[in-house]
């Protein structure tokens, strides 16, 4: 009778697990934040002056409730826009990072409240996916490939693509050299340049990149 009960709830547990997963790929990429954390792994949240754009990390590293398109997802990176004095980081010897770690839900509530009185909002406007493996990534650049096209290659990586979706409002940067897919909601970013620490400077659109302005606007001091 007990082996019964279980083969009978068995398919319901399963449906459960998989109902708690959210698929990366589905992001409008402008959710609250609060809306997408898991409430029992160790998080995250601060700010990033390393990569740009400049933002607020908040990370989330259980591996069991983000996929993309049903590929595993090691941990994941939202990215919610901040209001940083970029003068003052650079003053202070260059970019640095200055999280909070916390896992209770109550933590996260809290964490969130600090938040909303620093930013404003908890909105998203994009993520980084740590998706590691040849086997998931090859996946990863196969779905990417099908929808978006072959994609541009990244001249600064061995294996790095990127795609300008205009119609969606999307920048992605598929680069697996560092265990990579990173997708943002492109409607206030630069249209014409695009840097993080895993991808280097890219001219990413049709009008030509002026390097030397967009880090200046970053508050970059680049020397001569």
């Amino acid at each position: 009778m007990k082996q019964l009960l279980l083969i009978l709830i068995l398919p319901l547990i399963t449906f459960c697990s998989k109902a708690e997963q959210t698929d990366l790929a589905q992001l409008k990429l402008n959710e609250p934040v609060e809306n997408l954390l898991s409430e029992t792994s160790r998080k995250s949240i601060g700010t990033d002056s390393v990569e740009y754009p400049f933002a607020i990390l908040a990370e989330d590293t259980d591996s069991t409730k983000f996929v993309f398109s049903g590929i595993p997802v090691d941990k994941v990176y939202f990215l919610l826009s901040a209001k940083v004095n970029n003068d003052s980081v650079m003053k202070n010897g260059g970019g640095h990072f200055e999280s909070t770690f916390f896992k209770t839900g109550k933590q996260l509530e809290n964490n969130l409240k600090i938040l909303k009185k620093q930013n404003g909002s908890t909105e998203i406007f994009g993520f980084r996916a740590e998706i590691k493996g040849e086997k998931n990534q090859s996946e990863v650049k196969q779905l990417l490939t099908k929808k978006y096209g072959k994609g541009t290659k990244n001249p600064n990586t061995d294996n790095g693509l990127y795609w300008n979706v205009q119609k969606e409002n999307k920048y992605i940067f598929f680069a697996p050299d560092y265990d990579r897919l990173i997708i943002l909601n492109s409607k206030n970013l630069s249209k014409s340049c695009y840097w993080d620490i895993q991808n280097g400077i890219i001219s990413i659109g049709t009008e030509k990149c002026d390097s030397e302005k967009y880090f200046s606007e970053m508050g970059i001091n680049i020397e001569k």
